[in-house]
């Protein structure tokens, strides 16, 4: 092993650091060396530091994906709150202002009357055809064409059969009038868990079928409820010239039978000022 070849053996002390220091700057050029070795240093730990912020950004850059996922749910989040407050919304516009105006419990009474309504008139369908059918036998043994009487009770026969479509009807209005009355109870639970009672209600739109071109359409509503509206007796009363009386909505009770008008005489019209009854309003459309 040559001279050469042999490395020197390392500083460890601080005393040969310091001298070794104080002789290079002792000259003019190892002051020089000294300055542009602490400058190439400085170099050095800039572009090490570059280097670590290239590294960064390209680990940012390989986090896009994930970024993009974020903004994503960000989105969706977003879009989630628009949807709510659109639903708190909606849910103000159905609960009405005043208990009296709910139009889910309105068109539940209704269905309801409609149910009341129909079980009625079936019901005295039933008893008048039960009617027919005693007359009908009393008719065969009093010596009636035979054919007459089977034809009797042939047809009724036939409106006992159509009741019985009827009562399935009616058992369907009241499935959809329960229906109804659980989506009231559901839509009540979601207004006062979210609180939309305080909230300002939409303004109450006219329930009128936009599609219904018909001029009348508005005046269009079905029958009156019980209680309600004017009773026969007080259309009479209009027609005969007298006053009639409002009634208390909360009355309620059958209504009475409606009045069949007699077969028109041939009369000349009331004079003016006179009251005028059924036959002269009949005789006006004849």
């Amino acid at each position: 092993m040559t001279a050469i070849s042999k490395k020197a053996a390392p500083v460890n002390t601080d005393v040969e650091f310091n001298a070794i220091k104080e002789a290079v700057l002792d000259t003019p050029r190892g002051r020089w060396f000294l300055e542009e070795y602490a400058r190439r240093n400085r170099n050095a730990d800039t572009n090490q530091l570059l280097e670590a912020i290239t590294s960064l950004g390209d680990s940012v850059g390989t986090a896009d994906p994930a970024n993009a996922h974020l903004d994503v749910l960000r989105r969706e989040l977003q879009e989630m709150s628009a949807s709510i407050q659109q639903t708190r919304f909606e849910i103000s516009a159905i609960k009405p202002q005043n208990d009296d105006d709910n139009r889910i419990m309105a068109a539940t009474e209704e269905l309801d009357a409609i149910v009341t309504a129909t079980e009625r008139a079936t019901s005295d369908i039933l008893s008048a055809t039960e009617r027919l059918q005693d007359i009908g036998e009393k008719l065969r043994e009093s010596g009636v064409d035979a054919d007459l009487c089977d034809e009797i009770d042939t047809h009724a026969t036939g409106i006992f059969m159509a009741c019985s479509f009827q009562d399935i009807t009616g058992q369907r209005t009241t499935k959809v009038v329960n229906v109804l009355r659980y989506l009231e109870q559901r839509v009540n639970a979601m207004i006062q868990i979210w609180g939309v009672v305080e909230e300002a209600t939409a303004a109450h739109a006219p329930d009128i079928n936009e599609n219904d071109t018909r001029p009348d359409a508005h005046l269009l509503n079905g029958p009156q409820m019980d209680g309600e509206g004017v009773s026969q007796d007080d259309i009479d009363a209009m027609l005969n010239g007298e006053a009639v009386q409002e009634r208390p909505k909360a009355e309620a009770g059958p209504k009475p039978a409606i009045k069949i008008a007699s077969a028109p005489a041939e009369e000349e019209a009331a004079p003016a000022g006179e009251p005028i009854d059924q036959d002269d309003i009949d005789a006006l459309f004849d």
